[in-house]
């Protein structure tokens, strides 16, 4: 599944920045709740044959904390780094832009919360349902969007927020992935019943109630951890692994080509989630020894927290020169590969072994 897990992070980065070949991928949304449900899959994969017995907890919110948090703050302080010398040597503050046109308003008390969230991570998907007033004072809302001053303006990083709701799940997932199968089934009903209450009743059926609220994300998690269920009982009946190759060939055609179908939206994306959950198993079950299968989905948490200080730090160049635009998510993605390849060796692959070794003990 690691050609997959890149691909959804490509299909990211395009939706950044700018289409290839013509064409705009899946999207961000569909892209990062299938991340989720891949989560869900490895979570209870890991804590149901991996991390039990005593101490199984603390040693795998450990082990999620080595394999974050390090790289973010990496990328953190390059955010920070890039700002602070667009400012002083181009005139151009990039993310402390936000900062410098309220200093006049901002309050310690808030500036203290914006800059614990960019270190913290954890929280910083509640600044997408932030939006600050004239005196700069914040406010949670039903529709920060449609405000022109709001929280999520103020992340260094802003594509951590899906990291934040992903460490959300790790705190919460050895309590819930290991439990019967009509426990987990519950709990995807209840939080798919929540999400279509407050989209048909309330009529919060837009961005950020459609995937950035954790309780209506939950029905992801865990429905990559039924999955899971579903390759365990595959594997007292081996399946032939051209079928997980079948699939992951239908999923990857269905990616590039998502934006021309031409379907209601809402039905599009819940068929291809159905369509990939099921393929979940088969493709694990046919890619779980492939070591170049491994290494290349190992890119994809590198390529998605770099990619969007590339996209900012090109996105003049190209936009301002509307000749050079229809390269610019080329570009793009080559230097975040390569940012990526270069993250994933000298940073991830230390990480990777010093929790291993943790782990082991």
């Amino acid at each position: 599944m690691g050609i997959l897990r890149t691909i959804l992070a490509l299909a990211v980065v395009v939706y950044h920045s700018y289409k290839i070949f013509g064409l705009r991928l899946c999207g961000g949304q569909v892209a990062v709740q299938s991340f989720y449900m891949i989560s869900g899959f490895y979570m209870a994969l890991v804590l149901n044959e991996k991390y039990t017995g005593k101490g199984f907890y603390k040693s795998f919110i450990i082990s999620r904390f080595y394999r974050i948090f390090p790289a973010y703050w990496v990328v953190l302080l390059c955010a920070v780094l890039v700002s602070v010398v667009g400012l002083y040597g181009f005139g151009k503050p990039y993310y402390l832009a936000r900062y410098l046109s309220g200093k006049d308003c901002l309050s310690w008390a808030t500036v203290l919360w914006f800059g614990l969230e960019n270190i913290i991570v954890v929280g910083q998907d509640i600044l997408y349902f932030l939006r600050l007033d004239e005196f700069c004072q914040p406010h949670l809302v039903y529709n920060p969007l449609s405000f022109r001053h709001t929280g999520y303006q103020y992340l260094f990083v802003p594509q951590a927020w899906s990291i934040s709701i992903e460490f959300v799940f790790y705190l919460v997932a050895p309590f819930l992935v290991t439990r019967k199968l009509r426990w987990q089934l519950l709990v995807v009903l209840l939080s798919l019943g929540l999400r279509y209450f407050f989209a048909t009743k309330l009529y919060l059926s837009f961005d950020p109630w459609t995937y950035r609220f954790f309780p209506f994300e939950l029905a992801f998690f865990i429905a990559g951890s039924l999955a899971y269920r579903f390759y365990k009982w595959l594997e007292t009946r081996p399946a032939k692994p051209w079928i997980g190759y079948l699939a992951l060939t239908v999923l990857l055609v269905l990616i590039i080509f998502y934006d021309q179908i031409i379907l209601p939206e809402t039905g599009k994306n819940y068929a291809f989630y159905i369509l990939f959950l099921l393929a979940l198993p088969f493709m694990f079950y046919s890619f779980k020894n492939n070591k170049t299968d491994r290494y290349i989905g190992e890119l994809s948490f590198s390529i998605y927290i770099i990619h969007l200080l590339v996209v900012s730090l090109l996105r003049k160049q190209f936009f301002g020169n509307p000749y050079l635009l229809d390269y610019y998510g080329y570009v793009v993605i080559v230097i975040t590969l390569l940012l990526a390849i270069a993250m994933q060796r000298w940073l991830i692959e230390p990480l990777d072994r010093y929790r291993h070794k943790l782990s082991s003990r």
